[in-house]
């Protein structure tokens, strides 16, 4: 992800899904390689993390003193 395409999902309130997103295509791909069972869930499990934050949170830039 570009900077600049990095700064706008954070100021649309959607980077952690987009995040999620784009797992989640990567996740279906490797399926079909041989990904194991472990693996599957471990990524699953980061998904729904992001999920959760993308519900929960946002982000906010630290101050530069």
């Amino acid at each position: 992800m570009s900077l600049k395409s990095l700064k706008f999902h954070i100021k649309n309130n959607d980077y952690f899904g987009t995040l999620a997103t784009v797992l989640s295509l990567i996740k279906e791909k490797s399926l079909d390689s041989g990904l194991t069972k472990d693996d599957d869930k471990a990524i699953k499990k980061i998904i729904d993390d992001l999920m959760f934050l993308q519900k929960n949170y946002v982000i906010v830039k630290k101050c530069n003193y």
